[in-house]
């Protein structure tokens, strides 16, 4: 199980078990300038940088050739729980949903121990996004075409600490204290659930090795890290 600031198993049960959530009245999410998105947020200006952030985000998931098909809905809560336990960010697969704790509340729901606690909180709020926008489109571009889950979370934190301006994403590297290059075997789904974030350093460092090639490929279905018979 995953700790309070320790976010990613969230979308991994999300893609399979969305129905086990808590269920929540949420209200009508208003569309940004870009169809691509809609938002539902507390304020007038958390819902535009919601709107501005995920247009830049998606740009930059781009670069490895993830594509938008369809509008996904974005919407901040004050808390989120899940049968796991508390988390910061999720991707609801069944109804296209980002939900993100409210920019002001992310600091007080990490860990202090978590190397995210070194980042700004704004690049925390934009790295989560990036992470969940990943998964998203992930879906989308396979079209309900099963990927394994170290294949999601591959693409989803390489992808998210490549979008880190360079200062912010050596914090995590070096907490990891992970030394390139970085073997095919160390991304690994027991180590992404036993050490996420030295999980998301490796697929950082992998990615940074062999460029995009691997996503590609595990989108196309040509590719795996799965393991398992």
């Amino acid at each position: 199980m995953r700790r309070l600031a320790k976010h990613r198993w969230t979308m991994a049960l999300a893609l399979g078990v969305s129905a086990l959530l808590p269920i929540t009245l949420w209200a009508e999410p208003k569309p940004c300038k870009d169809a691509g998105f809609r938002v539902e947020a507390e304020t007038a200006a958390t819902r535009a940088l919601l709107c501005e952030l995920a247009v830049a985000a998606r740009a930059q998931l781009g670069t490895c050739g993830l594509r938008q098909s369809r509008p996904i809905d974005l919407v901040t809560v004050p808390t989120l729980e899940h049968e796991i336990g508390r988390c910061l960010a999720s991707y609801d697969c069944a109804q296209e949903r980002i939900r993100i704790i409210e920019p002001d509340l992310l600091r007080a729901n990490l860990l202090p121990d978590d190397p995210y606690a070194g980042l700004p909180d704004d690049v925390i709020f934009r790295s989560l996004l990036t992470h969940e926008l990943a998964h998203a489109l992930v879906e989308q571009h396979t079209s309900g075409r099963k990927i394994a889950l170290v294949d999601h979370e591959y693409i989803a934190n390489a992808l998210e600490l490549m979008a880190l301006p360079p200062e912010h994403r050596a914090t995590l590297l070096n907490a990891a204290g992970l030394t390139p290059p970085v073997t095919a075997g160390v991304i690994d789904i027991l180590i992404y659930g036993l050490a996420p974030r030295r999980f998301a350093a490796a697929a950082y460092l992998y990615l940074e090795e062999h460029g995009c090639e691997t996503v590609g490929a595990i989108l196309d279905g040509s590719a795996s890290f799965d393991r398992e018979p």
